[in-house]
């Protein structure tokens, strides 16, 4: 049986079924997460006057409570990016992305750290790749 109540492994403080290990089919519509808004509306306020710990706790109770809200996503992800924890930023990036891809900033800010590691954005060139591509340019040409 799997513990549910255990801190997901990416670093992020939330528990595994609400972080990177969550039901993205079970997520409620982001009508159901207007409720939050106010206590992110805090936890941002908290950020601003450096208070990143107390902002943190906020932004994971909102995301107990409606896992796909973008605005307790975002400050969460900049609370871990601030204080260096990459790896737990960068799955907040990647579960930004996720839900809400039309997100330009995060879309750019995950592109931006998969580069710095390295990770190429298309699939890297090998012997059988190129092989199959001289192959199809052949047989359009016959």
């Amino acid at each position: 049986m799997r513990n549910d109540h255990g801190l997901c492994a990416c670093g992020s403080g939330l528990r595994g079924v609400r972080c990177c290990a969550l039901d993205l089919s079970m997520l409620p519509p982001p009508e159901a997460a207007r409720p939050p808004i106010p206590v992110v509306e805090r936890a941002e306020e908290l950020h601003r006057q450096n208070n990143r710990a107390e902002a943190g706790k906020l932004c994971r109770e909102v995301l107990e409570l409606a896992p796909g809200q973008p605005e307790a996503l975002s400050l969460l992800y900049r609370i871990h990016a601030e204080a260096g924890l990459e790896s737990a930023a960068n799955a907040l990036l990647r579960r930004i992305v996720t839900l809400h891809p039309n997100t330009f900033w995060a879309t750019n800010e995950l592109t931006l750290a998969l580069l710095k590691k390295g990770a190429s954005p298309r699939p890297r060139s090998t012997p059988a790749t190129r092989y199959a591509s001289r192959r199809r340019t052949r047989n359009r040409t016959i």
